[in-house]
């Protein structure tokens, strides 16, 4: 009995503390990723189609130098977040996550927030903390 109440507690407690802990992220930081068209110009149109597994962001028509933005609360326990692209332009076109845990690095870190800038160009995809300090990610296929 003393053993099986042990254990039960230490769920318990290990379950709260989880819970615990993912509302404290909310009220500490959020994520934002942005995704910035610099294609060299208007003529061949940019779509763009975003989800998660719980949100879908929808289909996008931006114009050279929109700036198509997005927030949200990363998960950490119970899983991670992950928002994933497909992008399509004239007949190229590919798909990968915009946001994943591990993408972090690329990211910059202020006291509230993490912001990621993606920058998409005619040679291919750029990631990085500003859209001045980026690195190739990802080519477009054909």
């Amino acid at each position: 009995m003393t053993k099986s109440f042990f254990i039960l507690l230490i769920i318990f407690l290990y379950i709260t503390n989880a819970y615990q802990g993912d509302l404290a992220v909310m009220t500490e930081y959020y994520t934002e990723v942005h995704i910035v068209d610099a294609l060299p110009n208007n003529d061949i149109p940019l779509t763009f189609h975003c989800a998660s597994k719980d949100d879908d962001l929808g289909y996008h028509h931006p114009k050279v130098g929109d700036d198509f933005h997005f927030q949200f609360i990363p998960r950490i326990w119970f899983g991670h977040t992950l928002f994933f692209c497909h992008f399509w332009w004239g007949n190229k076109q590919a798909n990968f996550d915009v946001y994943n845990h591990h993408l972090d690095v690329y990211c910059s870190w202020n006291v509230n927030t993490i912001s990621c800038f993606w920058k998409v160009q005619g040679d291919g995809f750029y990631m990085g903390p500003s859209l001045y300090e980026v690195q190739k990610m990802h080519d477009w296929s054909q």
